[in-house]
């Protein structure tokens, strides 16, 4: 099972809370947050930086981990990953997170064993270009042809952001992320599946997709991902690796979401 927490930063207007929020970082991460000038900037990046905390303390079985203690680590290209090392009495399966942010949501994601990699992307996003100039610029050919072929402009523009969460969700999976592995190195189609027999709520709405990834390097994993409808302002993808991935035995993906009096809210996928 995958979680996918996230928070809307205008919902959160209580100075003393942002202060608990701040008092749960790090030294190095309270100095970054407090070195933006712009309030609401600096805000975001407070919240940002609590919501991975929090998120991943939730998480325990026989031993609490306060989020005050969590140290954090980045692979080679730069992706945080925690580094559970001098977490005592560890019992629980390691844990993967990955973080994304607009200016009016941010999404934290959680798997055990499995890699993820997250991506969030507001529904009104525009682009300096029409949208099939740009996506000549990032796109793998078979992706271009699709969205020349949709006449609609606002759909078109809409199945443009679409993909786009897609393959930022698949790049930051894989630890690399868009520098490492350009968007034209892979491809994303959908496939129309009839195990998807999910009862999915009015708030969110949810597509099953495969992924076909050039060059091969990449094929390590069956990738799966998901994408969803959050406050129907946002489209968010989740991208998780199963190794042991066999048509016969993938399950469908559910989806509910949860409302979080503490700090954000929760989707299971």
């Amino acid at each position: 099972e995958t979680h996918l927490w996230y928070v809307i930063p205008d919902e959160i207007k209580s100075s003393s809370l942002l202060k608990q929020y701040l008092d749960i970082l790090s030294p190095f991460e309270k100095k970054s947050v407090l070195s933006f000038r712009e309030d609401e900037i600096r805000k975001k990046a407070l919240l940002a930086r609590a919501l991975v905390r929090t998120t991943i303390a939730r998480y325990q079985t026989n031993s609490f981990v306060d989020p005050r203690s969590l140290k954090f680590k980045k692979n080679t290209y730069g992706k945080p990953e925690v580094d559970w090392q001098d977490v005592p009495d560890i019992s629980w399966p390691p844990l993967h997170f990955n973080l994304s942010h607009t200016s009016s949501l941010i999404a934290c994601g959680i798997t055990t064993y499995s890699p993820i990699g997250i991506d969030a992307e507001d529904k009104n996003r525009t682009t300096k270009n029409d949208v099939i100039s740009f996506a000549c610029r990032f796109f793998f050919p078979c992706e271009v042809d699709h969205l020349a072929n949709i006449s609609e402009p606002e759909l078109q523009r809409q199945e443009f952001i679409k993909l786009w969460t897609l393959k930022e969700a698949f790049v930051k999976a894989i630890g690399r992320g868009f520098s490492a592995t350009p968007f034209k190195t892979f491809r994303i189609h959908f496939k129309a599946s009839s195990k998807n027999k999910s009862n999915i709520s009015k708030t969110a709405a949810l597509e099953e997709s495969d992924i076909a990834v050039e060059p091969s390097q990449f094929q390590t994993g069956e990738w799966q991902l998901a994408l969803l409808d959050l406050a129907d302002t946002h489209y968010a993808a989740i991208c998780t690796q199963n190794d042991n991935f066999s048509e016969e035995n993938l399950s469908p993906m559910a989806l509910r979401v949860e409302n979080d009096s503490i700090f954000g809210r929760c989707v299971h996928v």
